[in-house]
């Protein structure tokens, strides 16, 4: 029992980390367009997405009825677990503690960027990214703050990571997957969640000190920084939907081919 809330925090991260299996796969909102990406707890900078320009995609969904179980199981994970942990969440730390965490962790994932912005041919993202990379952690005490955000050369740099990279060399999403607690996913996604968690310096930390207290004290708060914004999102996806699981797979097939485009 003691080993309980551990657990429980560990299984949070994870939740949210590759919630929608991370980058950022937002659910669509009710009226069926996908919700605007916010920085799963991911973005190195405000960038807004044109979501009326982004054309229909097709979910290949060869699973759909143990997909739909595996939804409405995770439905009561957020429901009972994800929505009152992000409650405490929210009234033990202050909002500026919780930017400070957001932004740090966001720093952190530097490589991830850097090497899908070169991948992908665009150098002049990569060195944007280095730039920035540079001042948040010098000028912004370890990342906490984002004075780069005031730099205009250095700002709204779009997002990057081993999916999209994938989708810009032209491999297909693949089947519609949906993870218990991790949430959705395409086949491409999930190579590419392999390839950022490889990149990802706290993945790093917790393969070479090892350990379950060390790995969920590293990835925990990268976790749970994201919970309440997560939360927010499902909830106006799913809230007025008329199918939900159609509103959340639509979202996050929109989202993906949105980050390929950008």
């Amino acid at each position: 029992m003691k080993k309980l809330p551990l657990f429980v925090v560990a299984l949070l991260a994870l939740a949210v980390s590759g919630c929608a299996v991370r980058r950022a796969a937002e659910p669509a909102a009710a009226g069926g367009k996908s919700a605007a990406v916010a920085p799963q707890a991911d973005s190195s900078a405000g960038e807004t997405e044109d979501w009326d320009n982004v054309a229909e995609v097709q979910a290949h969904d060869p699973i759909e009825p143990a997909n739909r179980g595996l939804f409405w199981f995770n439905h009561q994970v957020y429901t009972y677990v994800a929505k009152p942990f992000s409650a405490a969440y929210e009234a033990v730390f202050p909002e500026l503690v919780r930017r400070g965490i957001r932004n740090a962790y966001e720093n952190i994932r530097f490589p991830v960027r850097f090497v899908n912005h070169t991948l992908q041919g665009r150098l002049d993202r990569t060195a944007k990214e280095t730039g920035r990379f540079l001042v948040n952690t010098t000028a912004g005490i370890g990342g906490v703050m984002k004075p780069a955000d005031k730099i205009p050369a250095l700002a709204d740099i779009p997002q990057a990571d081993t999916g999209q990279t994938l989708g810009k060399w032209g491999v297909p999403h693949g089947p519609y997957v949906v993870f218990p607690v991790l949430g959705p996913t395409s086949s491409r996604d999930l190579v590419g969640t392999v390839g950022d968690t490889a990149l990802n310096p706290v993945a790093w930390l917790g393969l070479l000190f090892g350990g379950a207290v060390w790995t969920t004290a590293v990835s925990a708060p990268s976790g749970a920084h994201g919970v309440p914004d997560q939360m927010d999102r499902y909830d106006m996806a799913t809230k007025d939907a008329l199918d939900p699981y159609i509103s959340a797979r639509t979202g996050y097939m929109q989202n993906r081919e949105a980050a390929v485009e950008r």
